[in-house]
């Protein structure tokens, strides 16, 4: 367990080999929904396989319910698609996230984010202002320091409903806790078809 004081070298990354399998072999591993979840995602994402859909379908109970929890936070979340995207994105960035980052720019440029503005998103200076730029740094709050300072949940408090507050922080923390896991599993960024 990483207890924040040892050396991040004695730490290893485990993988479940989550890259293309014969056909057979992913019924195996996934069952049918599984297999079928992630041929259809890697065809929606333009993608010869889709790594994290592969590697979670190994526990099919769990995936199910990931899935549904997932998709209540995108794309059937309370907070518009393009601040989803950009969200999910400034969470990739600071947390490293190879995996996030490819799978999130091609969905937030549908959901019409500028290729200006995704860039600016990766620089440590994001640079947006009002209701985005406070969402960008709240999100960066909190995968930095678990938290919101009383400043920042204040302005939060004073952008977003209640609702979209509880969306918002749980937007955040998912796709901070899913960069760890994809991380931790070693699941590689997958190939374009």
């Amino acid at each position: 367990m990483n207890k924040g004081n040892e050396n991040s070298d004695d730490f290893r990354v485990f993988s479940l080999g989550p890259g293309p399998a014969p056909r057979r072999e992913h019924f195996r591993l996934l069952g049918l929904f599984g297999a079928f979840a992630t041929r259809v995602g890697a065809r929606v994402t333009g993608k010869k396989n889709l790594g994290v859909f592969a590697t979670i379908g190994r526990a099919p109970r769990l995936f199910r319910f990931w899935l549904l929890y997932g998709a209540s936070m995108m794309p059937f979340g309370y907070l518009s698609r393009a601040e989803t995207e950009m969200l999910i994105l400034r969470v990739a960035y600071l947390r490293g996230s190879a995996y996030e980052a490819d799978q999130h720019r091609a969905l937030a440029a549908r959901a019409g984010v500028s290729s200006v503005d995704i860039d600016a998103i990766f620089r440590p200076d994001h640079g947006f202002t009002g209701r985005i730029g406070t969402l960008l740094d709240a999100a960066e709050q909190i995968v930095r320091h678990q938290g919101l300072t009383e400043d920042m949940a204040k302005r939060v408090r004073g952008l977003l409903s209640e609702r979209e507050q509880v969306a918002f922080v749980m937007l955040v923390c998912n796709y901070d806790g899913l960069a760890t896991a994809l991380d931790v599993m070693g699941v590689p960024v997958d190939e374009n078809r």
